[in-house]
């Protein structure tokens, strides 16, 4: 489960660690993470968040809802090619070796929309 926190008056909202503006997402499949939760999780903080407001990541720099447009087209683009594959019997090996995260490799290297590296603190 994602925990948002809302800070009315700074007009900011901590999105913990569904969102990454570096590297892969990481869904904690062991304790029920999914990544059609993540997308949810986008989904939601894109309803509660103006386009001036701060998100705060559990990793990574500041950023804004326009930063969620391009993670959430990525979840959802890898999801359904991951998906199509499975339909078609595809092994977990076979899956892996279709290198489908490819398209994003060049801007997942670091941090995404020009924002600073990633911090450190977990």
């Amino acid at each position: 489960m994602t925990r948002s926190v809302r800070f009315n008056q700074a007009n900011a909202v901590y999105i913990e660690d569904f969102y990454r503006n570096f590297g892969y997402p990481f869904t904690d499949q062991a304790n029920g993470g999914s990544i059609k939760g993540m997308i949810d999780a986008v989904d939601l903080i894109e309803k509660i968040a103006g386009p001036d407001t701060t998100l705060i990541p559990g990793h990574g720099a500041l950023v804004t809802k326009k930063d969620l447009t391009g993670y959430r087209a990525m979840l959802v683009d890898i999801l359904g090619k991951v998906q199509k594959l499975r339909d078609e019997g595809k092994s977990l090996d076979e899956v892996l070796a279709a290198n489908l995260t490819a398209p994003y490799d060049a801007t997942t290297s670091r941090a995404r929309n020009g924002s600073s590296p990633r911090c450190t603190t977990k």
